[in-house]
């Protein structure tokens, strides 16, 4: 199996080209946001060097976030256009995974961090138990002192880092049970993103270009605790609200409405019912529907990037079914990419049930539909 992966998480890119568990090539290049213009520089030099072709491919391994909002975009588009093009499935690896995997074995605590801006750092917390990288917690957003203080507080040797380790030297890292990792394993390493991604292909946790996208965790401790005492409000589109809507359809779907398409919508189209969600004066998720006699046809469901991961798709669904309701209609019907797993979970823990497939449905792919229902 050939994996192809890239990290551009940070300003470090790197590639690197793996065939069987057999590392062929990997390329580092830290010099700053280049990203854009380099990236598919790097990837064809590599395949050419190696003798490979991109249709060779098996696998692509994309650094899946944390990190630079708009480092793992570029990421993530170019994966996704490959594995699109080439019909080849990704891993989304998570960064700070990848990066404790460089300290392969380490005897003591792993804390990879990437910075997140204002002081503070992304940063995990792992250890190695009989070969394997385990997670001790969860990916989290920490002020760079708060997390030196706790690492102080461990009393155990832990081995620290990628970039977030400069916002670390500013504040003290003289303590005796931190150590700073080598050069040549601090910074993000593809060849760990592939080798995390060989075992997961493995497992079977692997998705295709349509389902996968970035994890943004790129909001301050503080901004995040103060999102979640906001309550998720839910209400009818106006025709103010247009912008807003299309730009989370534009960061949600490849084939995008365009806003005329909504204006159409809030002004010509007396079908048409749309919801929205938000944090705050901030519209976060939206969703629409079309009534056809006594059924509700449900068009598009969006949640924006950064606030996906908090139930907001769940409550938008719930709102649109209150909303038929209210107006006599109790079906509800949708289609979904077969692919789309997490979308149609949700659909069935809201009571929408499978009831057939439509061959070919989307244009774009000529990938099939799973219809379900409400009722």
């Amino acid at each position: 199996m050939l994996i192809l992966a890239i990290d551009t998480s940070s300003a470090t890119a790197t590639t690197a080209l793996m065939e069987d568990g057999r590392l062929l090539a990997e390329y580092n290049q830290n010099s700053g946001k280049t990203h854009s213009q380099r990236l598919m520089l790097m990837i064809d030099d590599m395949l050419k060097s190696c003798g490979k072709k991109p249709e060779d491919v098996d696998l692509y391994a994309c650094a899946a976030g944390p990190g630079s909002f708009t480092g793992l975009r570029i990421g993530a588009s170019a994966v996704k256009t490959m594995a699109q093009v080439f019909n080849k499935p990704i891993a989304a690896v998570p960064t700070l995974d990848a990066l404790a995997y460089n300290l392969f074995n380490f005897n003591g605590l792993v804390c990879p961090t990437l910075d997140a801006q204002r002081g503070a750092v992304y940063s995990g917390l792992y250890k190695w138990e009989n070969n394997k990288l385990l997670k001790l917690e969860d990916y989290r957003v920490i002020d760079g002192k708060a997390l030196v203080d706790k690492l102080t507080a461990l009393n155990q040797q832990v081995a620290i880092l990628g970039d977030g380790v400069e916002v670390l030297k500013q504040i003290d890292l003289t303590k005796s049970n931190i150590l700073i990792a080598p050069p040549g394993h601090l910074q993000p390493r593809a060849s760990s993103g592939a080798a995390i991604a060989q075992q997961m292909q493995e497992n079977g946790f692997v998705e295709s270009c349509y389902s996968f996208r970035p994890v943004y965790i790129r909001k301050s401790q503080a901004e995040v605790e103060y999102e979640k005492k906001q309550e998720l409000t839910t209400r009818p589109m106006e025709l103010k609200d247009v912008d807003d809507v299309w730009e989370i359809e534009k960061l949600s779907f490849r084939t995008p409405w365009s806003r005329e398409s909504f204006v159409e919508e809030m002004q010509t189209n007396q079908r048409a019912r749309y919801v929205l969600a938000e944090l705050g004066d901030t519209v976060v998720g939206y969703g629409g529907m079309w009534f056809i006699v006594d059924e509700a046809h449900i068009t598009n469901i969006a949640v924006h990037p950064d606030y996906r991961g908090q139930k907001i798709g769940e409550k938008v669904v719930e709102a649109m079914i209150a909303a038929a309701q209210r107006e006599s209609i109790n079906s509800l019907t949708l289609e979904v990419r077969v692919t789309n797993t997490p979308a149609i979970n949700l659909y069935k823990k809201l009571g929408f049930d499978e009831v057939g497939i439509r061959k070919g449905y989307y244009t774009d792919t000529g990938e099939d539909a799973l219809i379900m229902w409400y009722k």
